[in-house]
């Protein structure tokens, strides 16, 4: 079977002393997306208890 053109290229920068790109491909940097969540209107609509809410209600005396 043939090389592709592609990787002809990157076999002779690799021989030239480029870097392999293999070796940075999925590589996020300590990144962890699914981690990190967006905040949503849930978090406003919803709330667990009284705490959660944006706003504190006056305390009637």
């Amino acid at each position: 079977m043939a090389k592709s053109l592609a990787r002809k290229r990157m076999e002779k920068r690799m021989r030239q002393g480029s870097l392999d790109p293999r070796q940075q491909r999925g590589n996020w940097n300590g990144v962890k997306p699914v981690t990190r969540i967006k905040p949503d209107k849930r978090k406003y609509a919803y709330p667990k208890n009284d705490d959660d809410r944006g706003f504190k209600p006056a305390i009637a005396v």
